[in-house]
């Protein structure tokens, strides 16, 4: 089963609050955090990795964040037969994880979209998005299946959206199939989860 659990960050903390929430995370990973510009991406940070912790107890496995190992384009894993994945836009933090294959999640606050479509898209996913009744969410559907996808298969802006069509909700790379699965928490938001083992979804909402 894959486990996606997901919180909102509705209001900025007080340092002892963001002191109290990123007290489990390991001093590397903490700093690196603190590093941000941005309050709310600091904040949005800590609660994706908090979420991470909750599905290490959800699935039983004796893990911490000091186990985080990072691939060659700094995708973090860790060596256990667990992946996990997490995203974050607006106010809202995802993170889903599973025993059973790879995984990748994105989300995407829909905004108005101003720019071209032609180095993101292939030519059928942008017919589809121009000819829908409300193209700019559906830009964000596809936007989001391309993200998920990129982050399942571990390369992220390393490989060309171009390459890859997510009309349909199979898609193949290197001889890897790939499930495309939308993830529906709230009407303000596109998210779509990419994973290689189909396979039962829980979608749980957490307070942290």
């Amino acid at each position: 089963m894959i486990i996606c659990y997901h919180t909102t960050i509705d209001k900025p903390w007080s340092s002892s609050e963001l002191e109290q929430k990123i007290a489990p995370i390991p001093s590397a990973l903490k700093q690196k955090i603190l590093k941000k510009r941005n309050h709310s991406d600091v904040q949005l940070s800590v609660g994706g990795n908090l979420l991470v912790l909750e599905l290490l107890k959800h699935f039983n496995l004796d893990l911490t964040l000091n186990d985080l190992l990072y691939n060659p384009y700094h995708r973090p894993y860790f060596n256990a037969g667990f992946d996990f994945n997490i995203s974050h836009a607006g106010n809202r933090v995802i993170c889903c994880a599973t025993t059973q294959g790879k995984v990748g999640i994105d989300i995407e606050l829909t905004a108005p979209v101003n720019f071209d479509y032609d180095d993101y898209f292939t030519t059928i996913e942008q017919q589809n998005i121009r000819s829908n009744k409300d193209p700019n969410t559906e830009f964000f559907k596809y936007w989001t299946r391309k993200e998920a996808l990129l982050k399942a298969i571990g390369t992220g802006v390393y490989t060309p959206l171009l390459a890859m069509d997510v009309s349909g909700d199979i898609f193949t790379y290197k001889g890897e199939t790939y499930y495309l699965s939308p993830i529906d928490i709230d009407p303000a938001y596109q998210s779509c989860m990419a994973h290689t083992v189909k396979q039962e979804i829980a979608i749980q909402y957490l307070t942290l």
